[in-house]
């Protein structure tokens, strides 16, 4: 698979080419289900339409109250129990996000394990299979894997949180690589300097990441 690393196209692919597609599936509530309903996966209006919904979750979260409340979460995942608790799921199993996480990506493969912690987490919020609980599974799932990488990557400098993350941004970013189709083709993008992307599937949660991050960090 062909690598874009060029500042200048990289920027151009990530701002104008399409998202890789994804099936639509018959799954009532499933990883398939899942990654056919998110914004992540999707472009034009149900892309926007999706997306939407997911600045509406994060618009209700305060980075700074995020960023506090990590600092005293303890257990699996903290991060993304203080964001499952934010977003008012508190019921939700951290363990199903992480297992839906691991099949997340439309390359990686499906999984009944998978489907199951799926239905659990449409369960949890709510038991309707819908664009909108795929919003919040979905940023549970995101965050599951890259706020937590950050975190982890964060942990080998000294400094405060905030400057070792400012560091990890540039020095070991969580994300460093995405998908797109150019020209018919799946291409690899290198997102050196852009750890949260840019143009339409330019990252969302920017702000509340690094503030659960940073509040761990704290803790720690």
């Amino acid at each position: 698979m062909n690598l874009i690393t060029e500042p200048d196209r990289v920027r151009e692919v990530l701002t104008s080419a399409p998202m890789p597609g994804v099936p639509r599936t018959t799954q009532a509530a499933g990883i398939g289900w899942l990654r056919a309903d998110v914004a992540r996966f999707c472009d034009g209006v149900d892309h926007a339409r999706r997306r939407a919904l997911v600045v509406a979750e994060l618009a209700r979260l305060s980075p700074e109250v995020l960023r506090e409340r990590a600092r005293t979460v303890e257990g699996e995942l903290p991060h993304v129990r203080v964001l499952a608790d934010a977003l008012g799921i508190p019921d939700i199993s951290v363990s199903a996000v992480a297992i839906a996480a691991a099949h997340y990506q439309p390359h990686q493969p499906d999984s009944a394990e998978a489907d199951r912690a799926v239905a659990e987490m449409v369960a949890a919020c709510g038991g309707v299979a819908d664009e909108h609980a795929a919003a919040r599974i979905g940023l549970l799932i995101q965050a599951c894997q890259a706020t937590g990488a950050l975190v982890e990557n964060a942990r080998r400098f000294e400094g405060t949180a905030d400057e070792v993350i400012a560091r990890t941004m540039v020095e070991h970013p969580p994300v460093r690589r995405t998908r797109r189709v150019v020209e018919g083709e799946l291409v690899e993008v290198d997102l050196t300097g852009l750890g949260f992307g840019t143009g339409p599937h330019m990252c969302p949660g920017r702000d509340h990441a690094l503030a659960i991050a940073a509040g761990i960090i704290e803790r720690d």
